[in-house]
């Protein structure tokens, strides 16, 4: 933790969860409001995502099963609480990785245009369009409120050519938690 003598809030980078851990594969809480102690797990979560040199990062990555996410992909900034999908266009296949999954990165098919909802990070609604990079990041987080990692996009015979990596993570998680 250290206190950024500009803004004065104390920030916090959080470890990120890895493949195996529960967390990741349940379904997150809806965000009722945007409360002072949201909002202090936004800014844990911005300062995380820069940290880790991610272009989006949910709360359950950190740990913390709440719809909250934060994106800085393609120009696009946000913070925000509960997001939902209106509508989509076509699908693009595209490289994605996630810090839950170290070291594996795979081709995904996503929208490339996306009709949006969130709660920003002052409690409004917002509705807009996304694309690109931008879209893919606000619909990977989304998938983390689910349950879901990029992996569980892949085929299956994708999938099992990188199971072993994926069990080396997982047997990692369980003898970090062991040790603590």
């Amino acid at each position: 933790m250290y206190r950024d003598m500009q803004t004065k809030y104390y920030t916090m980078i959080r470890e990120i969860r890895q493949y195996g851990d529960p967390v990741l594969s349940g379904t997150a809480e809806t965000v009722p409001e945007m409360t002072p102690d949201v909002q202090e797990i936004l800014t844990d979560m911005w300062d995380t995502m820069a940290a880790n040199r991610c272009v989006g990062l949910s709360a359950p990555q950190i740990g913390v099963s709440l719809r909250l996410f934060v994106i800085n992909a393609g120009g696009v900034v946000i913070r925000g609480a509960n997001p939902e999908v209106l509508s989509v266009g076509a699908l693009v296949e595209e490289t994605e990785g996630s810090p839950c999954v170290p070291g594996i990165q795979r081709p995904v098919r996503r929208p490339r245009k996306i009709a949006v909802r969130y709660l920003d990070e002052s409690g409004e609604l917002i509705e807009c369009e996304l694309k690109g990079v931008s879209a893919r990041a606000f619909l990977h987080e989304k998938d983390h409120h689910e349950g879901k990692l990029f992996i569980d996009h892949l085929k299956p015979v994708q999938r099992k050519l990188i199971q072993k990596d994926l069990d080396k993570i997982a047997a990692s998680q369980t003898r970090t938690e062991m040790d603590i």
